[in-house]
């Protein structure tokens, strides 16, 4: 049971943001299309023909391979202590539905040969410090799942939903409701002092250094609604026209769980730059069914031009926002002293997540090929590039980006009417250990 609430409680960071098949084979490409409508709803009003469709019933066939290797299957025999089941492996495998891995991460790398358990070590004495795995190999000492983001820093920006059921009305009218479960982070990072003092090798006499942590995720149910329209024919010079498409997204949401806490070690060396005992210190918020809740609202915009076999949409999701928990507070203090007492977490303001992105679509004697690009800044800074070949029914992608570390795509598919086959190869940063994981995803699409 343990195995599986840390898998599930890791998987969120990645579920939320799965891409489809035909996107990992363009290296993470979102083209324009009602696809994007979530980070822009100005393509909610876009014709789906025009660059096609991802699958709308894709299936994530990758979460078979959880079971295919022991190293990540949750169901191998927990009594054994020589049992190989990694959470690390587990966690990647199942935060990319639509892959196999090959080589996901594994906590090997910190695996002290002795004693056979993965171990990171913080030495901190008179000649020096030194972050080291269990092997005495340096590691870099900041590294993280997810994105630790609690509302005090990501303001009413709700993590994008696992699924959605949407709600046409026509008329460039829609809605849709959703289930999020994400916005986790696990993080660990130095202040500048003790990043200094890992860079130099050295202590300074008479100094505080500090190791953070920080944790955040929640939970619950969303409901949007959407309206957006197209200016046709909109001059932009002489001879050239272009479809202005202008949208316009409300969120609100009820919040069943959230979690958002700090912790720090800190350190302090005396006059012979020696350390003294560690102290702790650190704070909790917590909001569960019983004793916590949340609800929000925020607002989203987008445009996008059209002409001429070319598309430029820009997505403004959380232009204003607003956020409210409610729930416990624990704070730990440096003499070990505990309190816990109801509180609060609010965000009002403009906490912008940007998404731009363009492509054309260029017939050819021979079949048809579209490029594109996107990018994005939202806790982090992510851009793609890619292209895709069509001839007929067959379809061959290319392209690579950069999402926390770099990002490669090969695939090919077939579009048959109502269905479609996707396989690609695709890579992504290791989570924690770095280093780079091979994909094969595949995926089946019925479109109804």
């Amino acid at each position: 049971m343990k195995r599986f609430f840390l898998l599930g409680l890791m998987a969120l960071a990645g579920l939320g943001s799965a891409q489809s098949v035909r996107s990992l084979g363009m290296g993470g490409l979102t083209l324009p299309g009602p696809d994007a409508a979530y980070l822009n709803p100005a393509y909610t009003a876009f014709p789906a023909s025009l660059y096609g469709s991802s699958a709308n019933l894709p299936l994530p066939v990758g979460l078979a391979a959880l079971f295919l290797r022991p190293q990540t299957n949750p169901l191998g025999d927990i009594r054994s202590p020589d049992s190989p089941f990694d959470l690390l492996s587990a966690y990647d495998q199942f935060s990319h539905p639509n892959e196999i891995l090959l080589n996901p991460a594994s906590s090997d790398a910190f695996i002290n040969p002795a004693t056979g358990n993965p171990e990171v070590v913080i030495s901190l004495d008179g000649n020096g410090v030194r972050v080291t795995d269990g092997s005495g190999r340096p590691i870099n000492l900041d590294f993280s799942v997810g994105r630790p983001a609690g509302v005090s820093n990501s303001k009413a920006l709700t993590p994008e939903p696992l699924f959605r059921l949407p709600i046409p009305f026509g008329a460039g009218l829609s809605a849709d409701l959703g289930v999020f479960a994400g916005g986790l982070g696990l993080g660990i990072s130095p202040d500048a002092r003790l990043r200094q003092a890992v860079a130099s090798g050295t202590l300074q006499p008479n100094t505080d250094y500090s190791l953070s942590a920080s944790a955040s995720a929640q939970a619950g149910i969303s409901l949007g609604l959407s309206y957006a329209t197209v200016i046709p024919r909109l001059p932009i010079s002489e001879g050239l026209t272009s479809d202005m498409y202008v949208g316009v997204r409300g969120e609100g949401f009820y919040g069943l769980a959230y979690l958002e806490g700090t912790a720090t070690a800190r350190v302090h060396t005396d006059e012979n730059a020696q350390p003294s005992n560690a102290a702790y210190s650190g704070k909790l918020f917590y909001a569960l069914p019983g004793n916590g809740s949340g609800v929000g609202l925020r607002a989203d915009l987008g445009v996008a031009f059209q002409g001429q076999g070319t598309t430029v949409g820009l997505g403004i999701r959380n232009a204003l926002g607003y956020a409210h928990w409610s729930g416990i507070e624990v704070t730990y203090s440096e003499d070990g002293q505990t309190s816990s007492q109801a509180s609060e977490r609010n965000s009002f303001g403009v906490a912008p997540a940007l998404f731009l992105n363009a492509a054309s679509k260029l017939p050819l004697e021979l079949g048809t090929l579209i490029v594109g690009g996107d990018l994005g800044l939202e806790d982090g800074f992510y851009a793609h590039m890619g292209a895709e070949y069509q001839l007929g029914e067959l379809r061959l992608r290319a392209g690579l980006g950069y999402s926390g570390g770099l990002v490669l795509g090969l695939g090919a598919g077939f579009a048959l009417p109502g269905f479609s086959l996707d396989a690609a190869l695709t890579t992504h940063p290791a989570p924690i250990t770095g280093g780079t994981v091979f994909g094969i995803a595949v995926g089946l699409g019925i479109s109804y």
